[in-house]
């Protein structure tokens, strides 16, 4: 074992050290306490030796320095004193000391005091170890925990489905929870959406929110079946699972909160069953105001009793509905103060311009910054759904492309962005509209391999193209580090500093620039050039 010195009179540091070398141990020795400091900072010695009294530092203030020390493992220190008052020994138990040896010291007694603070640093080296192997195992169950989310939990928001837009959040707390939301698209006409939470944790609140999507499923199944021409209310899917669900959830003594709502675009409404969920955000942008959406029915699990009832709310193009989890409302600071209701709405109303996923994003950056952490007490999960016209929310072409994080694809992801662009019917974008989205792409990917992935190759790039009648958007996928463009300062044109550049040609190459994360937890940027128009709202003119 490594063992420092630290003792001014020659003869018994020599002595000290030749004992400790006889008895296996390598040793470092200081002539007077500063030094040891010096020597301690540089190494790693789980057991120190020192006199009390020395120049420059004497014992007690190296102690102090070692205990104020923050490293891994503990350091088991020796205090060497002729002193032997009760009120000596006091002091230096105060200071830090774990034991004393009498001088002149005897070697015998020397050794019976080493071998206990071997055995000390061995359990505490055996605790540190079982800390860390029970640390794994956390990080093992959360891994399984975010699986079970990805795998049972949370579905796959539809896309190009026309006139709704939707997008899903979910940042997964450190302790495996129930929360949960699901899609089920009706021939391209309705959309259900279920968002949910089990109120408990741990795997059986997983695993019992897996079972409620389920029941939703079959409930959905049975019920289309059974009917003649009729499609089922959202209610009689609602009732249908509670009457499968609700004696077995009061068995288990758990119940689940959830909002079942079906759009109707053709209808301009939506019917939701609300069984004691969130109070769902309904944005419209003709009034600028938010109206918060609740029913009187009690979660699944609590009465067997309950008639579920579903209740309509009109809508128009452009409204913004916004479901989410307590998760996110009850994210506290560092004073204990809560995220909040009256917070989220702000935020909406200031933000329901954004396409979803941007909202998402932005709603995610404003709960990080509140708590000043990434992950939270309990799961956060938002589901956004905007109400768009028909004619603009369905692609009219789609084309997707995976890359490696090597500046050498770069080729192949402006090879992409061109080739979508020229295949489009028209309108078509001009030549100079085309190397702009190119050039953007191109920064876009080389940001991503650079700080996202920090040069580490062989990690993936996602790229997804969707052409609308009125806009191009690219957008570019990665699981590597997230980016704020907010913290990336404008670039110096004089050449006084470098970096910002990238973002800029970016923002000046395309029309809109949103930084999200998706609801398959990749870090995302979605890049927009519109057909027609540029920023100012020009036409595109022609080549030459």
């Amino acid at each position: 074992m490594k063992v420092l010195i630290a003792e001014d009179e020659a003869v018994s540091r020599r002595l000290l050290q030749n004992y400790l070398q006889r008895w296996g141990h390598e040793v470092i020795a200081a002539q007077n306490g500063a030094e040891a400091w010096t020597l301690f900072q540089a190494g790693e010695f789980p057991i120190v030796i020192s006199d009390w009294m020395m120049p420059e530092m004497d014992g007690l203030e190296l102690i102090r320095h070692i205990r104020a020390c923050r490293r891994p493992g503990y350091v088991y220190a020796i205090l060497l004193t002729s002193r032997s008052h009760k009120e000596d020994l006091v002091e230096g138990m105060e200071s830090g000391a774990d034991d004393f040896l009498t001088k002149p010291f005897d070697h015998d007694e020397l050794r019976v005091r080493l071998r206990a603070g071997q055995r000390v640093i061995e359990l505490e080296t055996a605790l540190l170890k079982s800390l860390e192997d029970l640390a794994e195992a956390r990080k093992r169950e959360v891994e399984i925990g975010a699986r079970i989310q990805q795998t049972l939990l949370l579905g796959q928001p539809p896309r190009n489905l026309p006139g709704i837009q939707v997008a899903a959040l979910t940042i997964p707390s450190q302790q495996i929870d129930g929360d949960f939301y699901d899609f089920f698209s009706h021939h391209d006409r309705l959309l259900d959406v279920l968002v949910g939470d089990v109120m408990g944790k741990g795997v059986p609140a997983a695993l019992l929110g897996a079972a409620i999507k389920s029941q939703f499923l079959h409930a959905l199944r049975h019920l289309v079946l059974q009917a003649d021409t009729k499609f089922p209310e959202p209610e009689e899917v609602v009732r249908m699972v509670h009457a499968g669900v609700t004696r077995q959830f009061i068995g288990l003594d758990f119940f689940a909160t959830l909002c079942y709502a079906r759009f109707d675009p053709s209808a301009h409404r939506v019917d939701f069953v609300d069984c004691g969920h969130t109070k769902t955000i309904h944005f419209r942008p003709r009034t600028r105001a938010c109206e918060m959406l609740q029913g009187e029915n009690v979660p699944l699990g609590v009465s067997e009793r309950e008639v579920y009832q579903q209740i309509s709310q009109p809508f128009e193009t452009g409204d913004v509905f916004f479901f989410y989890s307590d998760g996110l409302t009850e994210a506290q600071n560092e004073t204990g103060e809560f995220f909040g209701t009256d917070r989220l709405v702000e935020l909406i109303t200031a933000s329901a311009e954004l396409e979803p996923g941007a909202l998402l994003a932005r709603v995610r950056a404003a709960a990080v910054e509140f708590a000043h952490a990434e992950t939270f007490a309990d799961d956060l999960t938002c589901v956004a759904v905007r109400i768009e016209k028909e004619t603009t929310a369905f692609p009219l072409a789609h084309a997707e492309l995976e890359v490696s994080s090597a500046l050498s694809q770069l080729l192949f992801v402006r090879q992409f962005a061109e080739r979508f662009c020229r295949t489009l019917p028209p309108p078509a974008l001009t030549t100079d509209s085309i190397t702009q989205l190119q050039l953007a792409v191109a920064e876009a990917a080389s940001n991503i391999v650079r700080h996202a992935y920090h040069g580490q190759a062989g990690q993936p790039i996602w790229l997804e193209a969707d052409a609308f009648a009125d806009r191009i958007v690219l957008r570019l996928c990665h699981t590597g580090e997230s980016f704020d463009p907010k913290q990336v300062p404008a670039p110096a044109f004089d050449g006084s500093r470098e970096g910002g550049f990238g973002v800029y040609i970016i923002s000046q190459s395309v029309d809109e620039v949103s930084y999200f994360r998706d609801e398959r937890g990749r870090n995302c940027v979605c890049l927009i050039k519109y057909r027609r128009r540029g920023k100012e709202g020009n036409s595109d003119g022609d080549d030459g």
